[in-house]
């Protein structure tokens, strides 16, 4: 049973794994002409910027400026990620340049979004903070985490934030938010297969539905998408468009 267990912690981490990518170039600033609003990219553990092109594609020809950061995911708890994240907003300058800062997230970037718009709110001008669009996100934990986190590949791969990603820790987060958050939580739990056997029904294979929710967002949809693919999807870039533009999901779509 143990050598069982084993095998299946090999498996699971093997694929989580696979979307891991280099980081490259550390921000990316796409501007659209005339656009006065800034569209914020933060991707989630062990991926860079280019996770999140798609949907800064799309929101660039939806006429937002767009800026996609690449953090070092694996190497900080996430308090140390926000403040990476809040030095590099200052050296853009985002909040002096634009009308309105929006974020849109992956899986952690939404936890590391979360901690710095509470940490960092006395520096943030309220009259410009946007909106808020997390795509599956861990906000009540990952219950792959909760199997995995004593494995010590696991703990090499994904560093001090992976830890974090635990249910036990994250529900014990009471932050709520002060802006406008909508939720996109994926259903299809391919390829992670394994995933089926110490989660919930109703997952991505990562997170499921249910530790998405967050008290206090304004939306949440669910969409047939799995955790890594989820950001590549042009449904969930629409739905993206539409809560940042009316403040509510496209729940007729």
């Amino acid at each position: 049973m143990q050598y069982k267990s084993k095998i299946l912690c090999a498996a699971m981490i093997l694929v989580l794994a696979i979307g891991s990518a280099a980081s490259g170039e550390a921000v990316k600033l796409n501007t659209a002409e005339g656009a006065k609003e800034t569209v914020v990219l933060l991707h989630g553990i062990g991926h860079s910027r280019l996770n999140m092109s798609g949907a800064a594609h799309a929101l660039h020809k939806a006429g937002y400026n767009t800026l996609s950061v690449s953090y070092p995911s694996r190497s900080d708890e996430i308090v140390g990620l926000s403040a990476f994240i809040a030095g590099e907003l200052r050296g853009q300058r985002v909040w002096q340049n634009a009308e309105k800062v929006h974020f849109v997230t992956h899986s952690m970037g939404g936890l590391v979004t979360r901690q710095y718009l509470e940490a960092y709110k006395n520096e943030i001008p309220k009259r410009k903070l946007g909106r808020v669009v997390m795509m599956a996100p861990p906000l009540g934990g990952s219950e792959v985490t909760d199997f995995l986190k004593s494995f010590p590949p696991y703990k090499w791969l994904f560093g001090p934030a992976g830890l974090e990603l635990t249910t036990e820790i994250q529900r014990k987060n009471h932050v709520k938010p002060y802006y406008d958050v909508g939720i996109i939580a994926g259903t299809s739990g391919w390829p992670y297969l394994a995933a089926h056997l110490v989660m919930p029904s109703g997952h991505d294979g990562r997170v499921s539905v249910e530790s998405t929710k967050w008290i206090g967002m304004k939306d949440h949809i669910t969409l047939s998408a799995t955790h890594s693919f989820i950001s590549w999807k042009p449904i969930v870039h629409k739905h993206i468009i539409h809560f940042i533009n009316k403040g509510e999901f496209d729940h007729e779509a």
